[in-house]
């Protein structure tokens, strides 16, 4: 069904996109047989010392959470911080019963725990894991009031429980870099075929619909995100061959071609639906192509490969026909691009990989930081005691409230104000995670008590369900915090069932102090100190045009011959872009809040921006044109002149006005030589003004955009205006 989204195959495209490389599953299957190992092995222990199993919970919550939160990046900091974990619970176990008589010193510790387990986030993902691990056992030994008599069988359950969760990490479920790769390139390739099949329909009937637009945009943000992930991927392996037949460096330039093509294809598409001149039979050839090149993609076979070739000689006998030619002549141009970048994908070498020395060690990848001129004013910097601060205040208030409210549960509305701010850096962010918390509290409880009473007595049953629910919580936790806090909320219900301890009133009860917890969370991030996400936005957009100016220079008005230079700088673009699309994101799925939608249309400018910027890494043309190199550098001068004026208005700068840079384009188009006018290809000059006059015409809109929104701040008193251009000097 070319309409809808029921093809068969578009949607196990979307599901391997969906985990490329099998991260969420991972993730899951870690944690629940880490957990399943621990209860097995606690269970028999204190059947054996004689304690209740309940002794045991905190080890096996230890288990569970020890496979979720480390996130270090490399192996070897991966298991040390593994290994930092049974240390970290210890001494929070050992603080939590020596206070467990005095209530008032209980939640003084509980408070800076609260602060010290926010703060150490600074430190990366090793102060992450470890201020998690930190806060989640001095709630546990809150929550199940341990004793000094207790300690010693609950360090050993926490030590038990996180060599098992060591085992389960590093030997049944270990990371496999070489087969990541693989996996992320498949599902790169699952993309592209997902956005030909989109491509499809709008060629066939012509419509370019608000929501077609931002399917596509969606498609080609993931495959940006797939082609970042190989790019660290390959970063992190070195130079060794990744795939048969492709190093690392060969990989990053294949896989940015394969963008390039895309994008190009997304493009020409979107440039030829509208023509009035494309008859009925040209759309279905056109749309046939596309599909037949979604088919080739997919499975990379020879007869895939040469339906399509044959779909693409038959759109070209429909454009002879027609007034619209050469537009035709350019997505057909993009099409064989596209195919002949892929097919690296579908045949490669291993005989030749073998043959071949291994190439020198390559050095890291720099990071390109944005030029920041010497008159510009310096850039707040973050205060790093916001989150700690407003995170204890929060559960400071939260305690007291819930107390208020039933004092023996009050640590469920703790709990919900301390996550609340887990992941969340903005106000915005931190009310969307609000809440999803009570949202999925809600759902957890209606269907907690149907489940709970409909297993209630089925020992084995109600086991497998905690650990299905435990599953479905940490595979479901990157998708939305709504489904992991409902499956979360489901578990409990069963566990309580399992306990002999289970009631609706004690599931309402959760609700509320949820309620509590998260509404004080979100209180306290609109009062105190907040920071909210269009302050983020504006200066991730600041930085990223400025960068962009620099890789105008340096592509256009430098006319740099380096390709893996200009390769670097483009994706250090990418990885800005995906900085505000990660926020642009994070408060996403939430209350309909206006804000919201601003930075929405903002984005959308934002990254049409750099959409058009990006096919300059293919421009071998500007390196060796034979155009007058005046009209070239002036033209790049105007166009990194407007994106810096836009960052500086961002920044609340007056840095010059942003002018059109269309003449200076004009200019070199009527100056191009036969031999250039001629030429056709991704690189060629033609290609390449015209995603310099599309460059041109968002750095305009983003410009409207920013002005319309109100984004921009008001320009600081004493900031000196630049000198403004001279059109006559520059031309």
């Amino acid at each position: 069904m070319l309409g809808g989204m029921l093809d068969s195959a578009y949607l196990r495209d979307a599901l391997v996109s969906s985990d490329p490389d099998l991260a969420r599953l991972r993730q899951a299957g870690r944690a629940t047989l880490a957990a399943m190992a621990a209860t097995a092995v606690l269970d028999r222990i204190a059947h054996a010392i004689g304690q209740p199993t309940s002794v045991g919970l905190v080890g096996i919550a230890m288990a569970m959470m020890g496979s979720v939160v480390v996130n270090d990046p490399a192996p070897r900091d991966q298991r040390i911080t593994t290994a930092l974990v049974p240390v970290t619970a210890s001494l929070s176990l050992v603080a939590g019963a020596l206070v467990s008589s005095i209530p008032w010193l209980q939640a003084a510790v509980l408070f800076g725990i609260v602060f010290v387990a926010v703060l150490v986030r600074r430190f990366g993902p090793r102060g992450t894991a470890l201020g998690m691990i930190l806060f989640m056992s001095y709630f546990f030994s809150i929550f199940f009031h341990a004793t000094l008599a207790q300690v010693p069988i609950l360090i050993a359950g926490v030590f038990i429980a996180s060599a098992l969760a060591y085992l389960v990490r590093f030997r049944l479920l270990r990371e496999q870099p070489q087969e990541s790769v693989r996996r992320h390139v498949d599902a790169l390739r699952r993309t592209i075929a997902m956005a030909l099949f989109r491509l499809a329909p709008v060629a066939r009937d012509g419509r370019i619909t608000e929501r077609r637009l931002h399917a596509m945009r969606r498609v080609l943000g993931d495959l940006n995100e797939l082609s970042l992930a190989i790019e660290e991927q390959c970063e992190r392996i070195g130079p060794s061959s990744l795939l048969p037949g492709a190093t690392a460096s060969e990989l990053r330039a294949r896989v940015f071609e394969l963008e390039l093509a895309l994008e190009g294809l997304a493009s020409a598409v979107q440039h030829l639906a509208p023509l009035e001149a494309m008859a009925p039979p040209v759309r279905a050839a056109v749309a046939d192509a596309l599909l037949a090149a979604r088919a080739a993609v997919r499975t990379g076979d020879a007869n895939t490969e040469e339906r399509a070739a044959k779909a693409l000689e038959a759109m070209s006998v429909h454009a002879c026909a027609v007034h619209a030619a050469h537009p035709l002549a350019r997505l057909r141009g993009q099409l064989e691009d596209l195919l002949g970048a892929a097919r690296w994908t579908f045949h490669p070498s291993p005989r030749a990989q073998r043959a071949e020395a291994p190439p020198p060690p390559a050095p890291p990848l720099p990071r390109p930081e944005p030029l920041r001129g010497p008159g510009a004013p310096p850039r707040p910097r973050e205060w790093p005691l916001r989150l700690p601060v407003q995170a204890t205040l929060a559960v400071v208030l939260a305690l007291i409230a819930g107390r208020a409210a039933s004092g023996p549960r009050a640590y469920w509305a703790v709990i919900a104000a301390f996550t609340v701010f887990t992941r969340a850096t903005t106000l915005e962010a931190t009310i969307v995670r609000a809440w999803h918390r009570v949202i999925g509290t809600i759902a957890g409880v209606i269907v907690g008590l149907f489940v709970a009473h409909a297993v209630q007595g089925h020992l084995y049953v109600e086991l497998a369900l905690v650990f299905a629910c435990m599953f479905s919580a940490w595979y479901t936790l990157q998708i939305s915090l709504a489904w992991m806090v409902a499956s979360m909320t489901t578990l409990v219900a069963v566990l309580y069932s399992l306990l002999g301890r289970f009631s609706p009133e004690l599931l309402y009860l959760r609700v509320v102090e949820t309620f509590i917890g998260a509404g004080i969370g979100a209180c306290v991030g609109t009062f105190v100190f907040p920071a909210h996400t269009r302050d983020t936005v504006r200066t991730l957009m600041a930085d990223a045009l400025c960068m962009l100016g620099d890789y105008i220079d340096q592509s256009i008005v430098q006319r740099a011959s380096s390709r893996p230079g200009l390769l670097d700088a483009a994706r250090g673009l990418d990885r800005k872009l995906r900085e505000v699309r990660g926020e642009v994101r994070g408060i996403a799925g939430g209350l309909p809040l206006r804000p919201s939608r601003d930075i929405a249309r903002i984005y959308q400018a934002f990254s049409a921006v750099f959409f058009y910027a990006r096919p300059l890494v293919a421009a071998e043309w500007l390196s060796s044109a034979e155009t007058d190199e005046g009209r070239l550098c002036a033209t790049g001068r105007r166009l990194a002149a407007n994106a810096r004026a836009i960052a500086g208005e961002l920044e609340g700068q007056s840095t010059g006005d942003v002018a059109p840079a269309g003449p200076y384009i004009e200019t070199v188009r009527r100056a191009l030589t036969p031999a250039e006018a001629e030429r056709r290809g991704a690189g060629s000059p033609s290609a390449i003004l015209y995603w310099l006059e599309h460059l041109d015409d968002a750095l305009l809109v983003l410009d409207r955009v920013v002005r319309e929104t109100g984004l921009a701040p008001a320009v600081r008193e004493g900031t000196a205006p630049a000198e403004p251009r001279s059109s006559e000097s520059d031309a």
